[in-house]
């Protein structure tokens, strides 16, 4: 009998031991500093206005170069991994009004086949291009006037074919040598445009979040019909690189949802975790605070293991392992969890990137 007791808790030690250690290697992972500057909208790196980052990209061939498109500084870059950044705003469009000064980069998009090359939507004033990489910009403004740009992307098999998702003025397509937009909104219901994302495998399959929900394309855009199924309200999108037609869709109101068939189908997941505050106005008078809603604002999927989906809302970063049907908080290392912007590297180790509300970029590296 002694010698079963003994045996009883060298046992519940040895447990206890390997739950420690579990709990440790789960908790190993944390987001690590790459960039910060001052909160606001002036005197930020290179001595230009400064402002959270709306959009990150990253150089397809050159690891350490990065891209952000800011509210209110404009275009950044650094060459260093994220030490030093230099503004590149030639030729851009900025606005000069008092709260809202600077320049306001809502999208941004680099060419693939050739990184010089790329595009920068503005608020208000429309899509720039440069072609050496960000030293100068020209306006490629034919039809588009004052529309407020949104998402960009480019087709993954054409890179001279470029798609524009505007915040009420639906979709735009062009091709390099073109001289103007081509609107393509045949079948859209809805044209606040907040999200969109091709299928690498089949690039004429384009969905597109709306205000209504989610629109989908099969002929590149000549064509959309509306998922009547699925969500509304849409924020942000992601989709399974190997399968496109496992698609993910955050809402401001509803929360995430996952279709597994291209759309006709739509499950919830996450339930009441991703209540946070809403999406207030930029520029909303100071106390003002949006009410507490279900928020997802922005998406990703990791492209080595596709079971591991990333969210972010005002409340922080997400984590899940199996599909999207359970999840954990990952915020450990950050200073701010009201993130403004989600990327995932395509190579190993795989590195989710995201920056906050205080002005600053972090890293967290799949261990």
């Amino acid at each position: 009998m002694r010698r079963d007791r003994v045996v009883f808790w060298r046992n519940c030690w040895i447990l206890c031991i390997l739950m420690m250690v579990f709990c440790l290697s789960v908790q190993a992972a944390e987001w690590k500093l790459v960039a910060e500057w001052p909160r606001g909208r002036g005197g930020g790196p290179g001595g230009g206005p400064r402002g959270w980052i709306n959009q990150l990209v990253l150089h397809p061939t050159k690891p350490g170069v990065f891209y952000v498109g800011t509210e209110g500084a404009g275009v950044l870059v650094s060459e260093d991994s994220g030490k030093t950044w230099v503004p590149r705003n030639e030729g851009l469009t900025m606005a000069a009004e008092g709260t809202v000064s600077g320049y306001h980069i809502r999208c941004l998009v680099i060419n693939p086949a050739n990184p010089e090359i790329m595009y920068a939507g503005m608020a208000a004033f429309g899509v720039f291009k440069t072609d050496d990489g960000g030293v100068s910009w020209e306006a490629m403004n034919e039809m588009l006037g004052d529309t407020f740009t949104k998402v960009m992307g480019i087709h993954p098999a054409k890179p001279d074919v470029l798609y524009l998702g505007t915040d009420g003025g639906g979709m735009y397509r062009r091709t390099t040598g073109s001289a103007k937009w081509e609107e393509i909104i045949k079948g859209m219901k809805n044209t606040y445009i907040k999200a969109m994302l091709m299928d690498s495998t089949d690039p004429n399959l384009i969905y597109a979040g709306t205000d209504g929900g989610v629109s989908k394309t099969t002929d590149g855009g000549d064509n959309w019909v509306n998922l009547q199924s699925g969500p509304r309200y849409v924020l942000s999108l992601a989709i399974g690189p190997e399968n496109g037609k496992v698609v993910y869709a955050g809402t401001d109101g509803s929360g995430l949802f996952k279709t597994e068939d291209g759309g006709d189908n739509w499950v919830s997941l996450g339930g009441d975790i991703w209540l946070a505050k809403g999406i207030a106005d930029e520029f909303a008078p100071p106390g003002e605070e949006a009410a507490t809603t279900l928020l997802v604002s922005s998406l990703a999927v990791n492209p080595v293991n596709t079971s591991i989906v990333y969210a972010a809302n005002p409340s922080g970063v997400f984590r899940s392992a199996d599909g999207g049907q359970t999840w954990e908080q990952i915020n450990t290392g950050l200073t701010d969890t009201d993130i403004k912007s989600l990327v995932v590297t395509s190579a190993e180790p795989v590195t989710l990137y995201v920056s906050t509300s205080d002005g600053k970029l972090f890293a967290y590296t799949e261990e």
